[in-house]
């Protein structure tokens, strides 16, 4: 772990990193504006694998655009039983969907997140959301929205910086500089990035039959809600002090 003298850079942004197409882009595209990148992979404990598939997509970056990324994986699992997976039946029954899990999931990583970002000071967050695959619950508009305000708490800048961009233009890009590609279903492209097997059943009528799962957004503003709670007090007990600099960065 680097030592910070208490100032946070803005020089540096992290990045949550799948090695994907939206994530990849992101990459590149930070990477244009800041002096280093952080990509941060995170592994739940239940059901990721081929979490190695990211250091490859590193390594190509650095290929790409030079020295200026450090990839780190991050563990989420203690946080992840925390928020959802210790009551994960009693959670499906209250909310009525296999959200929860994916939205969990997402969630521990944001805020696993904030700590690193606070340890490391640095003061600039970013994500691949993408308009295009807005039917994932985690990148929906209202959880955008409600993970932004989450970490302005703790004084850091989240952004998306390819949510608009069309995903035909990242593919474009991404194969015109050589990046691997993986096999192609629809516009996705399978084995480039970690896969979730949960996850996977989850989406798979929406990958196969193009049917997306319906979400209500007021239900997952009352999730997000109550977990960002449980996320605030878990940060805190992590970052002493962690009140006092979102405090301080927002002068």
């Amino acid at each position: 772990m680097r030592e910070t003298d208490g100032e946070r850079s803005d020089e540096e942004v992290s990045l949550m990193f799948s090695g994907g197409i939206d994530s990849t882009t992101a990459a590149f595209m930070l990477s244009k504006r800041y002096r280093h990148v952080h990509l941060l992979t995170y592994s739940n404990g239940y059901g990721h694998y081929r979490i190695d598939r990211t250091s490859r997509r590193a390594d190509e970056l650095r290929r790409v655009c030079g020295d200026r990324f450090s990839h780190t994986i991050l563990p989420v699992r203690e946080l992840f039983e925390e928020l959802l997976v210790s009551r994960l039946r009693d959670e499906y029954r209250r909310w009525g969907s296999a959200f929860v899990w994916c939205l969990g999931c997402k969630l521990a990583m944001h805020a696993h997140s904030v700590v690193y970002n606070l340890e490391h000071g640095i003061r600039n967050m970013a994500d691949g959301s993408s308009r295009s695959t807005g039917e994932m619950v985690e990148q929906m508009l209202v959880s955008v929205y409600m993970v932004r305000e989450f970490y302005a708490r703790f004084g850091i800048d989240y952004r998306t910086p390819v949510y608009d961009v069309p995903r035909g233009d990242e593919i474009a890009f991404l194969r015109a500089a050589g990046f691997r590609m993986g096999v192609r279903v629809g516009d996705r492209f399978l084995g480039v990035q970690p896969k979730c097997r949960p996850g996977e059943l989850y989406y798979a009528a929406f990958l196969l039959f193009n049917q997306p799962p319906g979400h209500d957004e007021e239900r997952i503003a009352a999730f997000i809600e109550e977990k960002c709670a449980v996320m605030d007090a878990w940060v805190r007990a992590r970052v002493p002090g962690a009140a006092a600099d979102a405090a301080d960065a927002g002068k």
